[in-house]
Order: C-alpha cells, then sequence, then structure tokens
C-alpha cells in the first residue's frame, strides 16, 4: 500500500516538472521569437532610413574629407582618410608640410607623429591595428552586411541625448562584441561600441554619428565623433578607385 502511494505521488511530481519545462519552454521560445522580431524590425527601419543600403552592403572604398575637432573644441585641422576592405589610411594637417598619418595595409599598421619630434614611422600595435580595422569597417556594420555566424540580440532602449535608442548587441565569431544603438525616430544608427580581448587585454573603440545627409543615394553622417575628436565631414566619395600606395608599408609608399 505504502509503494502505491509513493509510486502515485512520485508520477504526480514527474508530471507537475515536466508540466513546468513545458511552460517554460514555451514562454522562453516566445521571448525568443519577440526579440527576433524586434532585432528585424530595427534593422528593417534602418535599411529604410539608410536609402540605398545596397550601396553601403556592397561598398569596396570609401573616403572623407573634412575637419577634425579636438576633444575639448580648442583646435581644428584639415582631416582626409581613405577606407579599401580592412585597409585604411588617414592624415591630420598640423600646419602646412606637417602632417600626421596612421595607415594600414589590412595586416600590418604604422603612424607619424610629429608632435613626438619624429617622423620615423612607427609600427601600430595589435590594439591599434585592430581599432583601425574597426573604422575602416564602419559601413560593413553588423546591421548592414552581417556574417552568418553573427548572433544579434535586442537589449532594449537606453537614453542617449534625451532619446530611448534602440539598442543591439552583435556577438561575432572572432570574439568581439558590438552594440549599436538607433534613434527611434529617424531609424539612423547613431552610435556603435566594438570591444573585444587581445592577448588578455580588452581593446574597444566606439564612434558617435549624426547629421545625416544624403550621398549619392544613402544617408552618411556628417559628423562622426571617436576618441580623437570630432569629424565634420565635408565631402565623402563613395567606390572610387584608391591608389593602393596609400597603404603600402613605409619603404613602398611615394606620398
Amino acid at each position: 500500500m505504502l509503494a502505491a502511494v509513493l509510486f502515485t505521488f512520485d508520477r504526480l511530481v514527474m508530471k507537475q516538472t515536466l508540466s513546468a519545462f513545458v511552460i517554460a519552454l514555451v514562454v522562453c521560445g516566445t521571448c525568443l521569437a519577440s526579440d527576433s522580431s524586434q532585432v528585424q524590425k530595427i534593422i528593417t527601419a534602418y535599411h529604410h532610413a539608410l536609402g540605398d543600403v545596397s550601396k553601403l552592403r556592397n561598398l569596396r572604398s570609401w573616403s572623407v574629407e573634412g575637419k577634425l575637432v579636438s576633444s575639448d573644441g580648442s583646435w581644428k585641422r584639415t582631416y582626409r582618410a581613405w577606407f579599401e576592405g580592412n585597409k585604411a589610411r588617414w592624415e591630420l594637417v598640423l600646419q602646412p608640410g606637417i602632417v600626421a598619418t596612421t595607415w594600414s595595409d589590412g595586416t600590418r599598421g604604422w603612424t607619424i607623429q610629429p608632435w613626438t619630434q619624429s617622423l620615423v614611422p612607427q609600427p601600430l600595435d595589435a590594439p591599434q591595428l585592430r581599432q583601425v580595422s574597426w573604422f575602416a569597417q564602419l559601413w560593413h556594420n553588423d546591421l548592414i552586411a552581417p556574417s552568418p555566424r553573427t548572433r544579434l540580440e535586442y537589449l532594449g532602449t537606453e537614453e542617449l541625448d534625451g532619446s530611448d535608442c534602440f539598442k543591439l548587441r552583435a556577438y561575432r565569431d572572432d570574439g568581439s562584441v558590438a552594440t549599436y544603438y538607433t534613434d527611434p525616430d529617424s531609424g539612423l544608427l547613431v552610435k556603435v561600441e566594438i570591444e573585444s580581448e587581445l592577448a588578455g587585454n580588452r581593446v574597444r573603440w566606439e564612434a558617435t554619428l549624426g547629421n545625416y545627409a544624403s550621398v549619392d543615394g544613402v544617408m552618411m553622417p556628417m559628423e562622426l565623433a571617436t576618441s580623437s575628436g570630432m569629424i565634420l565631414v565635408e565631402r565623402y566619395r563613395l567606390d572610387i578607385p584608391l591608389d593602393q600606395t596609400l597603404f603600402a608599408p613605409p619603404q613602398e609608399s611615394a606620398r
């Protein structure tokens, strides 16, 4: 009799446990479906706001001309940059004939910093090279041209400059994590943060984007703020042929 009671009790407990498990699976599945739907909704709005998103998805090269304003606003200098894939080069004209330069051939990178009293190119370290690559890939981001192995997650909203911006996080197969903030009204990207671990150290890069304008049928930010300062863009050029000496190692560069 006692054995029968215990058997009945065990069956009741197992039934309740299975019911709770099934309910949890249903709730979890509903949350995942809702999350995926929200991610797609935000990306669709972003693409619609950009205009001809295929132009950025298929972008091979781009360049920027404008001014770089220091973080404290104490100075403004001519700035120009060229990008092709992971290759990048940017120049800051300190005064006529004196130019600070950072560039990468996609694998290695160098910098010339006249304020160090030297015009000898110095190699970029691995974290600096990673940051250069992230900047170069700004328009091949996870919301425009995601890798099939990238996982996107909706994180709700976060207030930026008075707006409750949508927040998406991308987990990439190389271990880096990118967080994107889009404006709820315009749908456009207003901030990106990227982090990764490199040799036990955390590498971070971020950019704030604003004052969008149409360039060749696609909306582009005319203000780009990074740790270096605010880039006030005067001109973009998309998909232009670039002289490869721009990205060549120092001994090969003819600039």
